[in-house]
């Protein structure tokens, strides 16, 4: 069977943003992933208030995933993941942080300067108990070079421990906040397949900062496990009603999930 993911960067409300601030563009978020239509997808920048609207908006899908405080933490920035409520159960699920004590929440790590999490969730399809696989979503720190890269050997680490027992497909996204070419990068491309590598051309900017445009490098990424039968990547960069959904664009991914 074919399965879509697909991640988003819904980018914070702020006032200060003003037309492109979230209560003016919440229908276009709803509305590119309703036009994307993914299985699952796992967004960054969202808070409590901001998913609850696109709760209301896509019933269909239910989520996971608590504020970066910790689990009473409703309202807080989430990297959420989403999923088809008809297509796919929730099997196991769980968050940690990007620290040098990932079990504790609101950590901060290494040279970050914000706590930064990752959510997980084990999924299996409804329509084919035989098909599970793993979710993982998250968004690294944008000013710690050190906290990125330490982030990065800690999610390979913990895919690893998710794997131990069952060997099942991995699906890696988030806002990485990292060009294709440092070292953060590397280290997910030396253990994992990068989505981009189904691109004929270049990808482009992904964060564009309500500009649109393509001139430049992503920041947004999708990786899998080796495991993984990638079909095809898309950048989504249309417009509603004139103006974009977030000032990131939303990438998506198909690949091909078997029957284990």
């Amino acid at each position: 069977m074919n399965v879509i993911t697909m991640t988003f960067n819904l980018r914070v409300n702020v006032d200060s943003d003003g037309s492109n601030a979230w209560p003016h563009r919440k229908h276009r978020a709803a509305a590119v992933i309703t036009d994307a239509s993914p299985d699952l997808f796992g967004t960054q920048e969202g808070s409590g208030a901001m998913l609850r609207d696109l709760d209301e908006a896509l019933p269909e899908y239910g989520r996971i995933g608590t504020g970066r405080m910790g689990q009473g933490d409703r309202d807080g920035e989430h990297c959420a993941i989403y999923y088809k409520q008809a297509d796919f159960s929730i099997l196991q699920e769980g968050q940690f942080w990007l620290s040098e004590t990932p079990e504790k929440p609101g950590s901060l790590g290494w040279d970050g300067s914000y706590p930064r999490i990752c959510t997980w969730g084990l999924f299996q399809s409804t329509k084919d108990t035989g098909v599970r696989f793993y979710v993982v979503n998250t968004h690294f720190d944008h000013m710690g070079a050190v906290a990125r890269q330490e982030s990065a050997k800690l999610i390979l680490d913990h895919i690893q421990r998710l794997r131990k027992e069952e060997s099942l497909p991995v699906i890696l996204m988030g806002d990485l906040n990292a060009g294709p070419g440092e070292a953060e990068i590397a280290i997910l491309r030396e253990a994992l397949q990068d989505a981009y590598e189904l691109l004929d051309e270049p990808a482009g900017r992904t964060f564009h900062d309500f500009k649109g445009g393509l001139e430049g490098e992503p920041i947004d990424y999708i990786f899998t496990t080796h495991d993984v039968e990638m079909v095809e990547t898309i950048i989504y960069r249309d417009t509603y009603d004139g103006a974009y959904p977030s000032d990131h664009y939303p990438v998506s991914m198909k690949w091909r999930a078997a029957s284990v």
